[in-house]
């Protein structure tokens, strides 16, 4: 009985695992496709906004939570918001800003159980003469209540 029930924990960690390992290559596309998209000398920014326990100051009506993003008509972010709005987590935003950190920059892992709050990344990411630089900061918004997730691009 002990062995097909640690099987099974096995089975069901690896499960978990590629998921959430296929959930993050989701949110890489078209993050680097957003990235990749500025031109030198340009910047563009997302904003990404979740909020839990209620809806935005800016909204009427009750919720539970709620989430938007501002792509700024910007055609290459309106496919990471649609990711973002799709299958984002209203509940830990700090989720959402390991998986973009994580996504830009492959090698940086965050130990289980690691929680952000808020957090100012910044990362190049291309080659020495052309790439972009990305700045992902995760921070309260007084403005409208909740959390921002900012995901700005400078290419160079």
């Amino acid at each position: 009985m002990t062995t097909r029930i640690s099987s099974w924990i096995l089975v069901a960690l690896a499960l978990a695992t590629s998921m959430s390992a296929s959930a993050g290559d989701g949110l890489c596309d078209p993050l680097q496709a957003f990235v990749g998209s500025v031109a030198a000398g340009e910047t563009r920014e997302l904003k990404f906004h979740v909020i839990v326990g209620s809806n935005f100051k800016d909204r009427e009506g009750q919720a539970y939570g709620a989430r938007r993003c501002d792509y700024a008509s910007y055609e290459p972010g309106k496919a990471l918001c649609k990711y973002l709005m799709d299958y984002s987590s209203i509940e830990s935003p700090g989720y959402n800003a390991k998986a973009v950190i994580t996504c830009l920059s492959p090698k940086t892992k965050f130990a289980a159980g690691t929680w952000l709050y808020a957090i100012s990344y910044a990362a190049k990411v291309g080659t020495e003469t052309r790439g972009s630089r990305v700045d992902v900061v995760l921070s309260e918004d007084k403005e409208v209540g909740g959390m921002t997730l900012s995901i700005k691009t400078t290419g160079y």
